[in-house]
C-alpha cells in the first residue's frame, strides 16, 4: 500500500494504531446519537380490566355526588345584614426600633430595665456672620463713653452692634469691621458683658464675643481726721493700708498714690478723682480712737514747733 510506503516498521504500527483508535471512536459516537432511533420502543402496557371498569367507577361517584347535594339545606345569604367583625389594631407598630429588653441579673431574680437612648440632636448650623476680635477687651466699671472696635467677617451695611441685647450707635467701616460707641451708663457695675452683631431684623447674626468690665481701682487710704480745728480745716490726715504706718497730710490739688487727685476735704469725707481713668472716689470718715474711753474727734491737732534753746546776752556760746 502507498500509505506505508518508505516507512520504517515502528512507523507503519504507529499509523495502523491510529487509524484502530479513530475507527473505534466513530463507532462510540455513531452508537451514542443514531443508536436509540434505530431500536424499537417499548410502550406501557394497559390492564384491560381495569380500563374496563373506570366507566362503571365514574358512573357511580357521579350518583353518589348528586345524593349529597339533594340532602343539603341551601339558604341564600343576606349580604348586607352581615355583621362584620372588626379586627384589632396592632399592639406596636412593625416600623419603629425596638431594643429588646436585658436578660435578667444574675443572682437577683430581677430584670434589668432598659434605658432608652437619647436621640442625637441635629448639628447646629453656624451664624451667618462671623465675630472675630474686640478692642478693647478689658475695661474699668464707671467710666465715661468709649469706643468699641469690632472685627469679623461677611458685615453688610445693615448690622448693628449689640451690648446684652442693646442695640449701640454703629459705623460701618466695612465687610470685616465695625465701630461702635459703648455709653457709661451700661458700663456702670463690673462684669461680663455679651457682644453680638446682628441685623435689627435678627436675619443675620454672628457668634457672640465678651467685654469684660473690671472695677477700678480706689485709693488705698483710709479718712482718719482733719488738721486744725472747726475754724480753718484745709488739711486732711490719710492712713495707709497695709503694713505703712506712717499717716499723710493732705490737700486739695495734692495726687497721692500716683494718680489720685484730692478735690474735696469735708468733716465727714475726702474726695479724689482718678487722673487716668477720670473716675471719682469718696472716702468717708473712719473714727480713731487712742483708747475705748476717748470720745471721737475728727479734728487733730496741728504738730507744735520745737521750742528753740535760749541764746546768751552777749552772743557769745563759749564759756
Amino acid at each position: 500500500m502507498s500509505l506505508f510506503e518508505g516507512k520504517t516498521p515502528a512507523e507503519r504500527n504507529k499509523t495502523i494504531a491510529a487509524l484502530v483508535l479513530g475507527a473505534i471512536a466513530v463507532l462510540f459516537l455513531a452508537r451514542m446519537f443514531f443508536g436509540s432511533s434505530g431500536g424499537t420502543t417499548r410502550r406501557p402496557t394497559v390492564n384491560n380490566t381495569q380500563t374496563a371498569r373506570q366507566p362503571s367507577g365514574t358512573a357511580t361517584n357521579n350518583a353518589d355526588a348528586n345524593d349529597l347535594i339533594s340532602n343539603v339545606n341551601l339558604r341564600p345569604v343576606d349580604f348586607e345584614n352581615v355583621a362584620l367583625r372588626s379586627v384589632p389594631e396592632p399592639s406596636r407598630n412593625i416600623f419603629a426600633y425596638y431594643v429588646a429588653s436585658l436578660a435578667s441579673s444574675k443572682g437577683t431574680g430581677g430584670t434589668t430595665p432598659v434605658v432608652p437612648l437619647a436621640p442625637t440632636p441635629a448639628p447646629t448650623p453656624p451664624p451667618p456672620l462671623t465675630l472675630s476680635g474686640l478692642a478693647p477687651v478689658n475695661v474699668f466699671a464707671r467710666t465715661g463713653d468709649f469706643k468699641l472696635d469690632v472685627t469679623g467677617d461677611k458685615f453688610t451695611p445693615a448690622t448693628r452692634v449689640y451690648l446684652d441685647g442693646q442695640e449701640l450707635p454703629t459705623r460701618v467701616l466695612g465687610a470685616q469691621q465695625l465701630a461702635a460707641t459703648v455709653p457709661a451708663s451700661l458700663v456702670v457695675a463690673p462684669g461680663a458683658r455679651q457682644v453680638m452683631v446682628r441685623t435689627p431684623d435678627g436675619q443675620l447674626y454672628s457668634n457672640s464675643a465678651t467685654l469684660n468690665v473690671a472695677p477700678p481701682p480706689t485709693p488705698p487710704f483710709a479718712y482718719i481726721g482733719l488738721l486744725g480745728d472747726k475754724r480753718y480745716s484745709d488739711k486732711a490726715m490719710l492712713k495707709p493700708q497695709g503694713g505703712n504706718t506712717d499717716l499723710l497730710t493732705v490737700q486739695r490739688g495734692d495726687v497721692v498714690g500716683g494718680r489720685f487727685r484730692v478735690t474735696s476735704i469735708s468733716e465727714r469725707t475726702v474726695d479724689f478723682t482718678d487722673t487716668q481713668l477720670n473716675i471719682k472716689h469718696t472716702l468717708p470718715y473712719v473714727e480713731s480712737r487712742s483708747s475705748s474711753s476717748d470720745p471721737p474727734s475728727r479734728y487733730v491737732a496741728p504738730p507744735q514747733p520745737r521750742p528753740q534753746p535760749p541764746a546768751d546776752a552777749d552772743g557769745d556760746d563759749e564759756p
